[in-house]
């Protein structure tokens, strides 16, 4: 039962991230898409009213693909309280946040630590 229950939780991630993978693709295309139609539009120096409906729609379309990626999300940590509910747990999946990169210090992205010294006005 509980190897049933592994590789159904592994199915799961597999499937969840390359949902996730999908809608952050899907994103990029359609915010490449809001990008150039208006480009394209100053290029060949049409009227603002030239295809404005065309970049409304697109526009719209970004908007609901963060939407499904918002669900997707939620879905995600939704997943990771039924993982626990099925006694899986201590097993990580992917399903799970990942740490943020912690900085050496804060302000600084120095890997060395050290924070170059300010000159005192005078």
């Amino acid at each position: 039962m509980l190897n049933q229950r592994v590789s159904a939780a592994k199915k799961i991630a597999s499937d969840l991230h390359h949902a996730e993978d999908a809608i952050d693709e899907a994103m990029i295309r359609i915010a490449r898409l809001a990008a150039t139609l208006p480009a394209a539009r100053r290029e060949t120096n049409m009227s603002a009213i030239v295809g404005q409906e065309a970049m409304a729609k697109v526009a719209n379309a970004l908007a609901a693909a963060g939407e499904v990626r918002q669900l997707l999300t939620d879905a995600h940590l939704a997943l990771t309280v039924t993982q626990k509910e099925v006694g899986l747990g201590a097993r990580m999946f992917g399903a799970g946040v990942k740490p943020a990169a912690k900085l050496v210090d804060e302000g600084s992205n120095d890997l060395s630590g050290a924070r170059a010294p300010f000159a005192k006005a005078g």
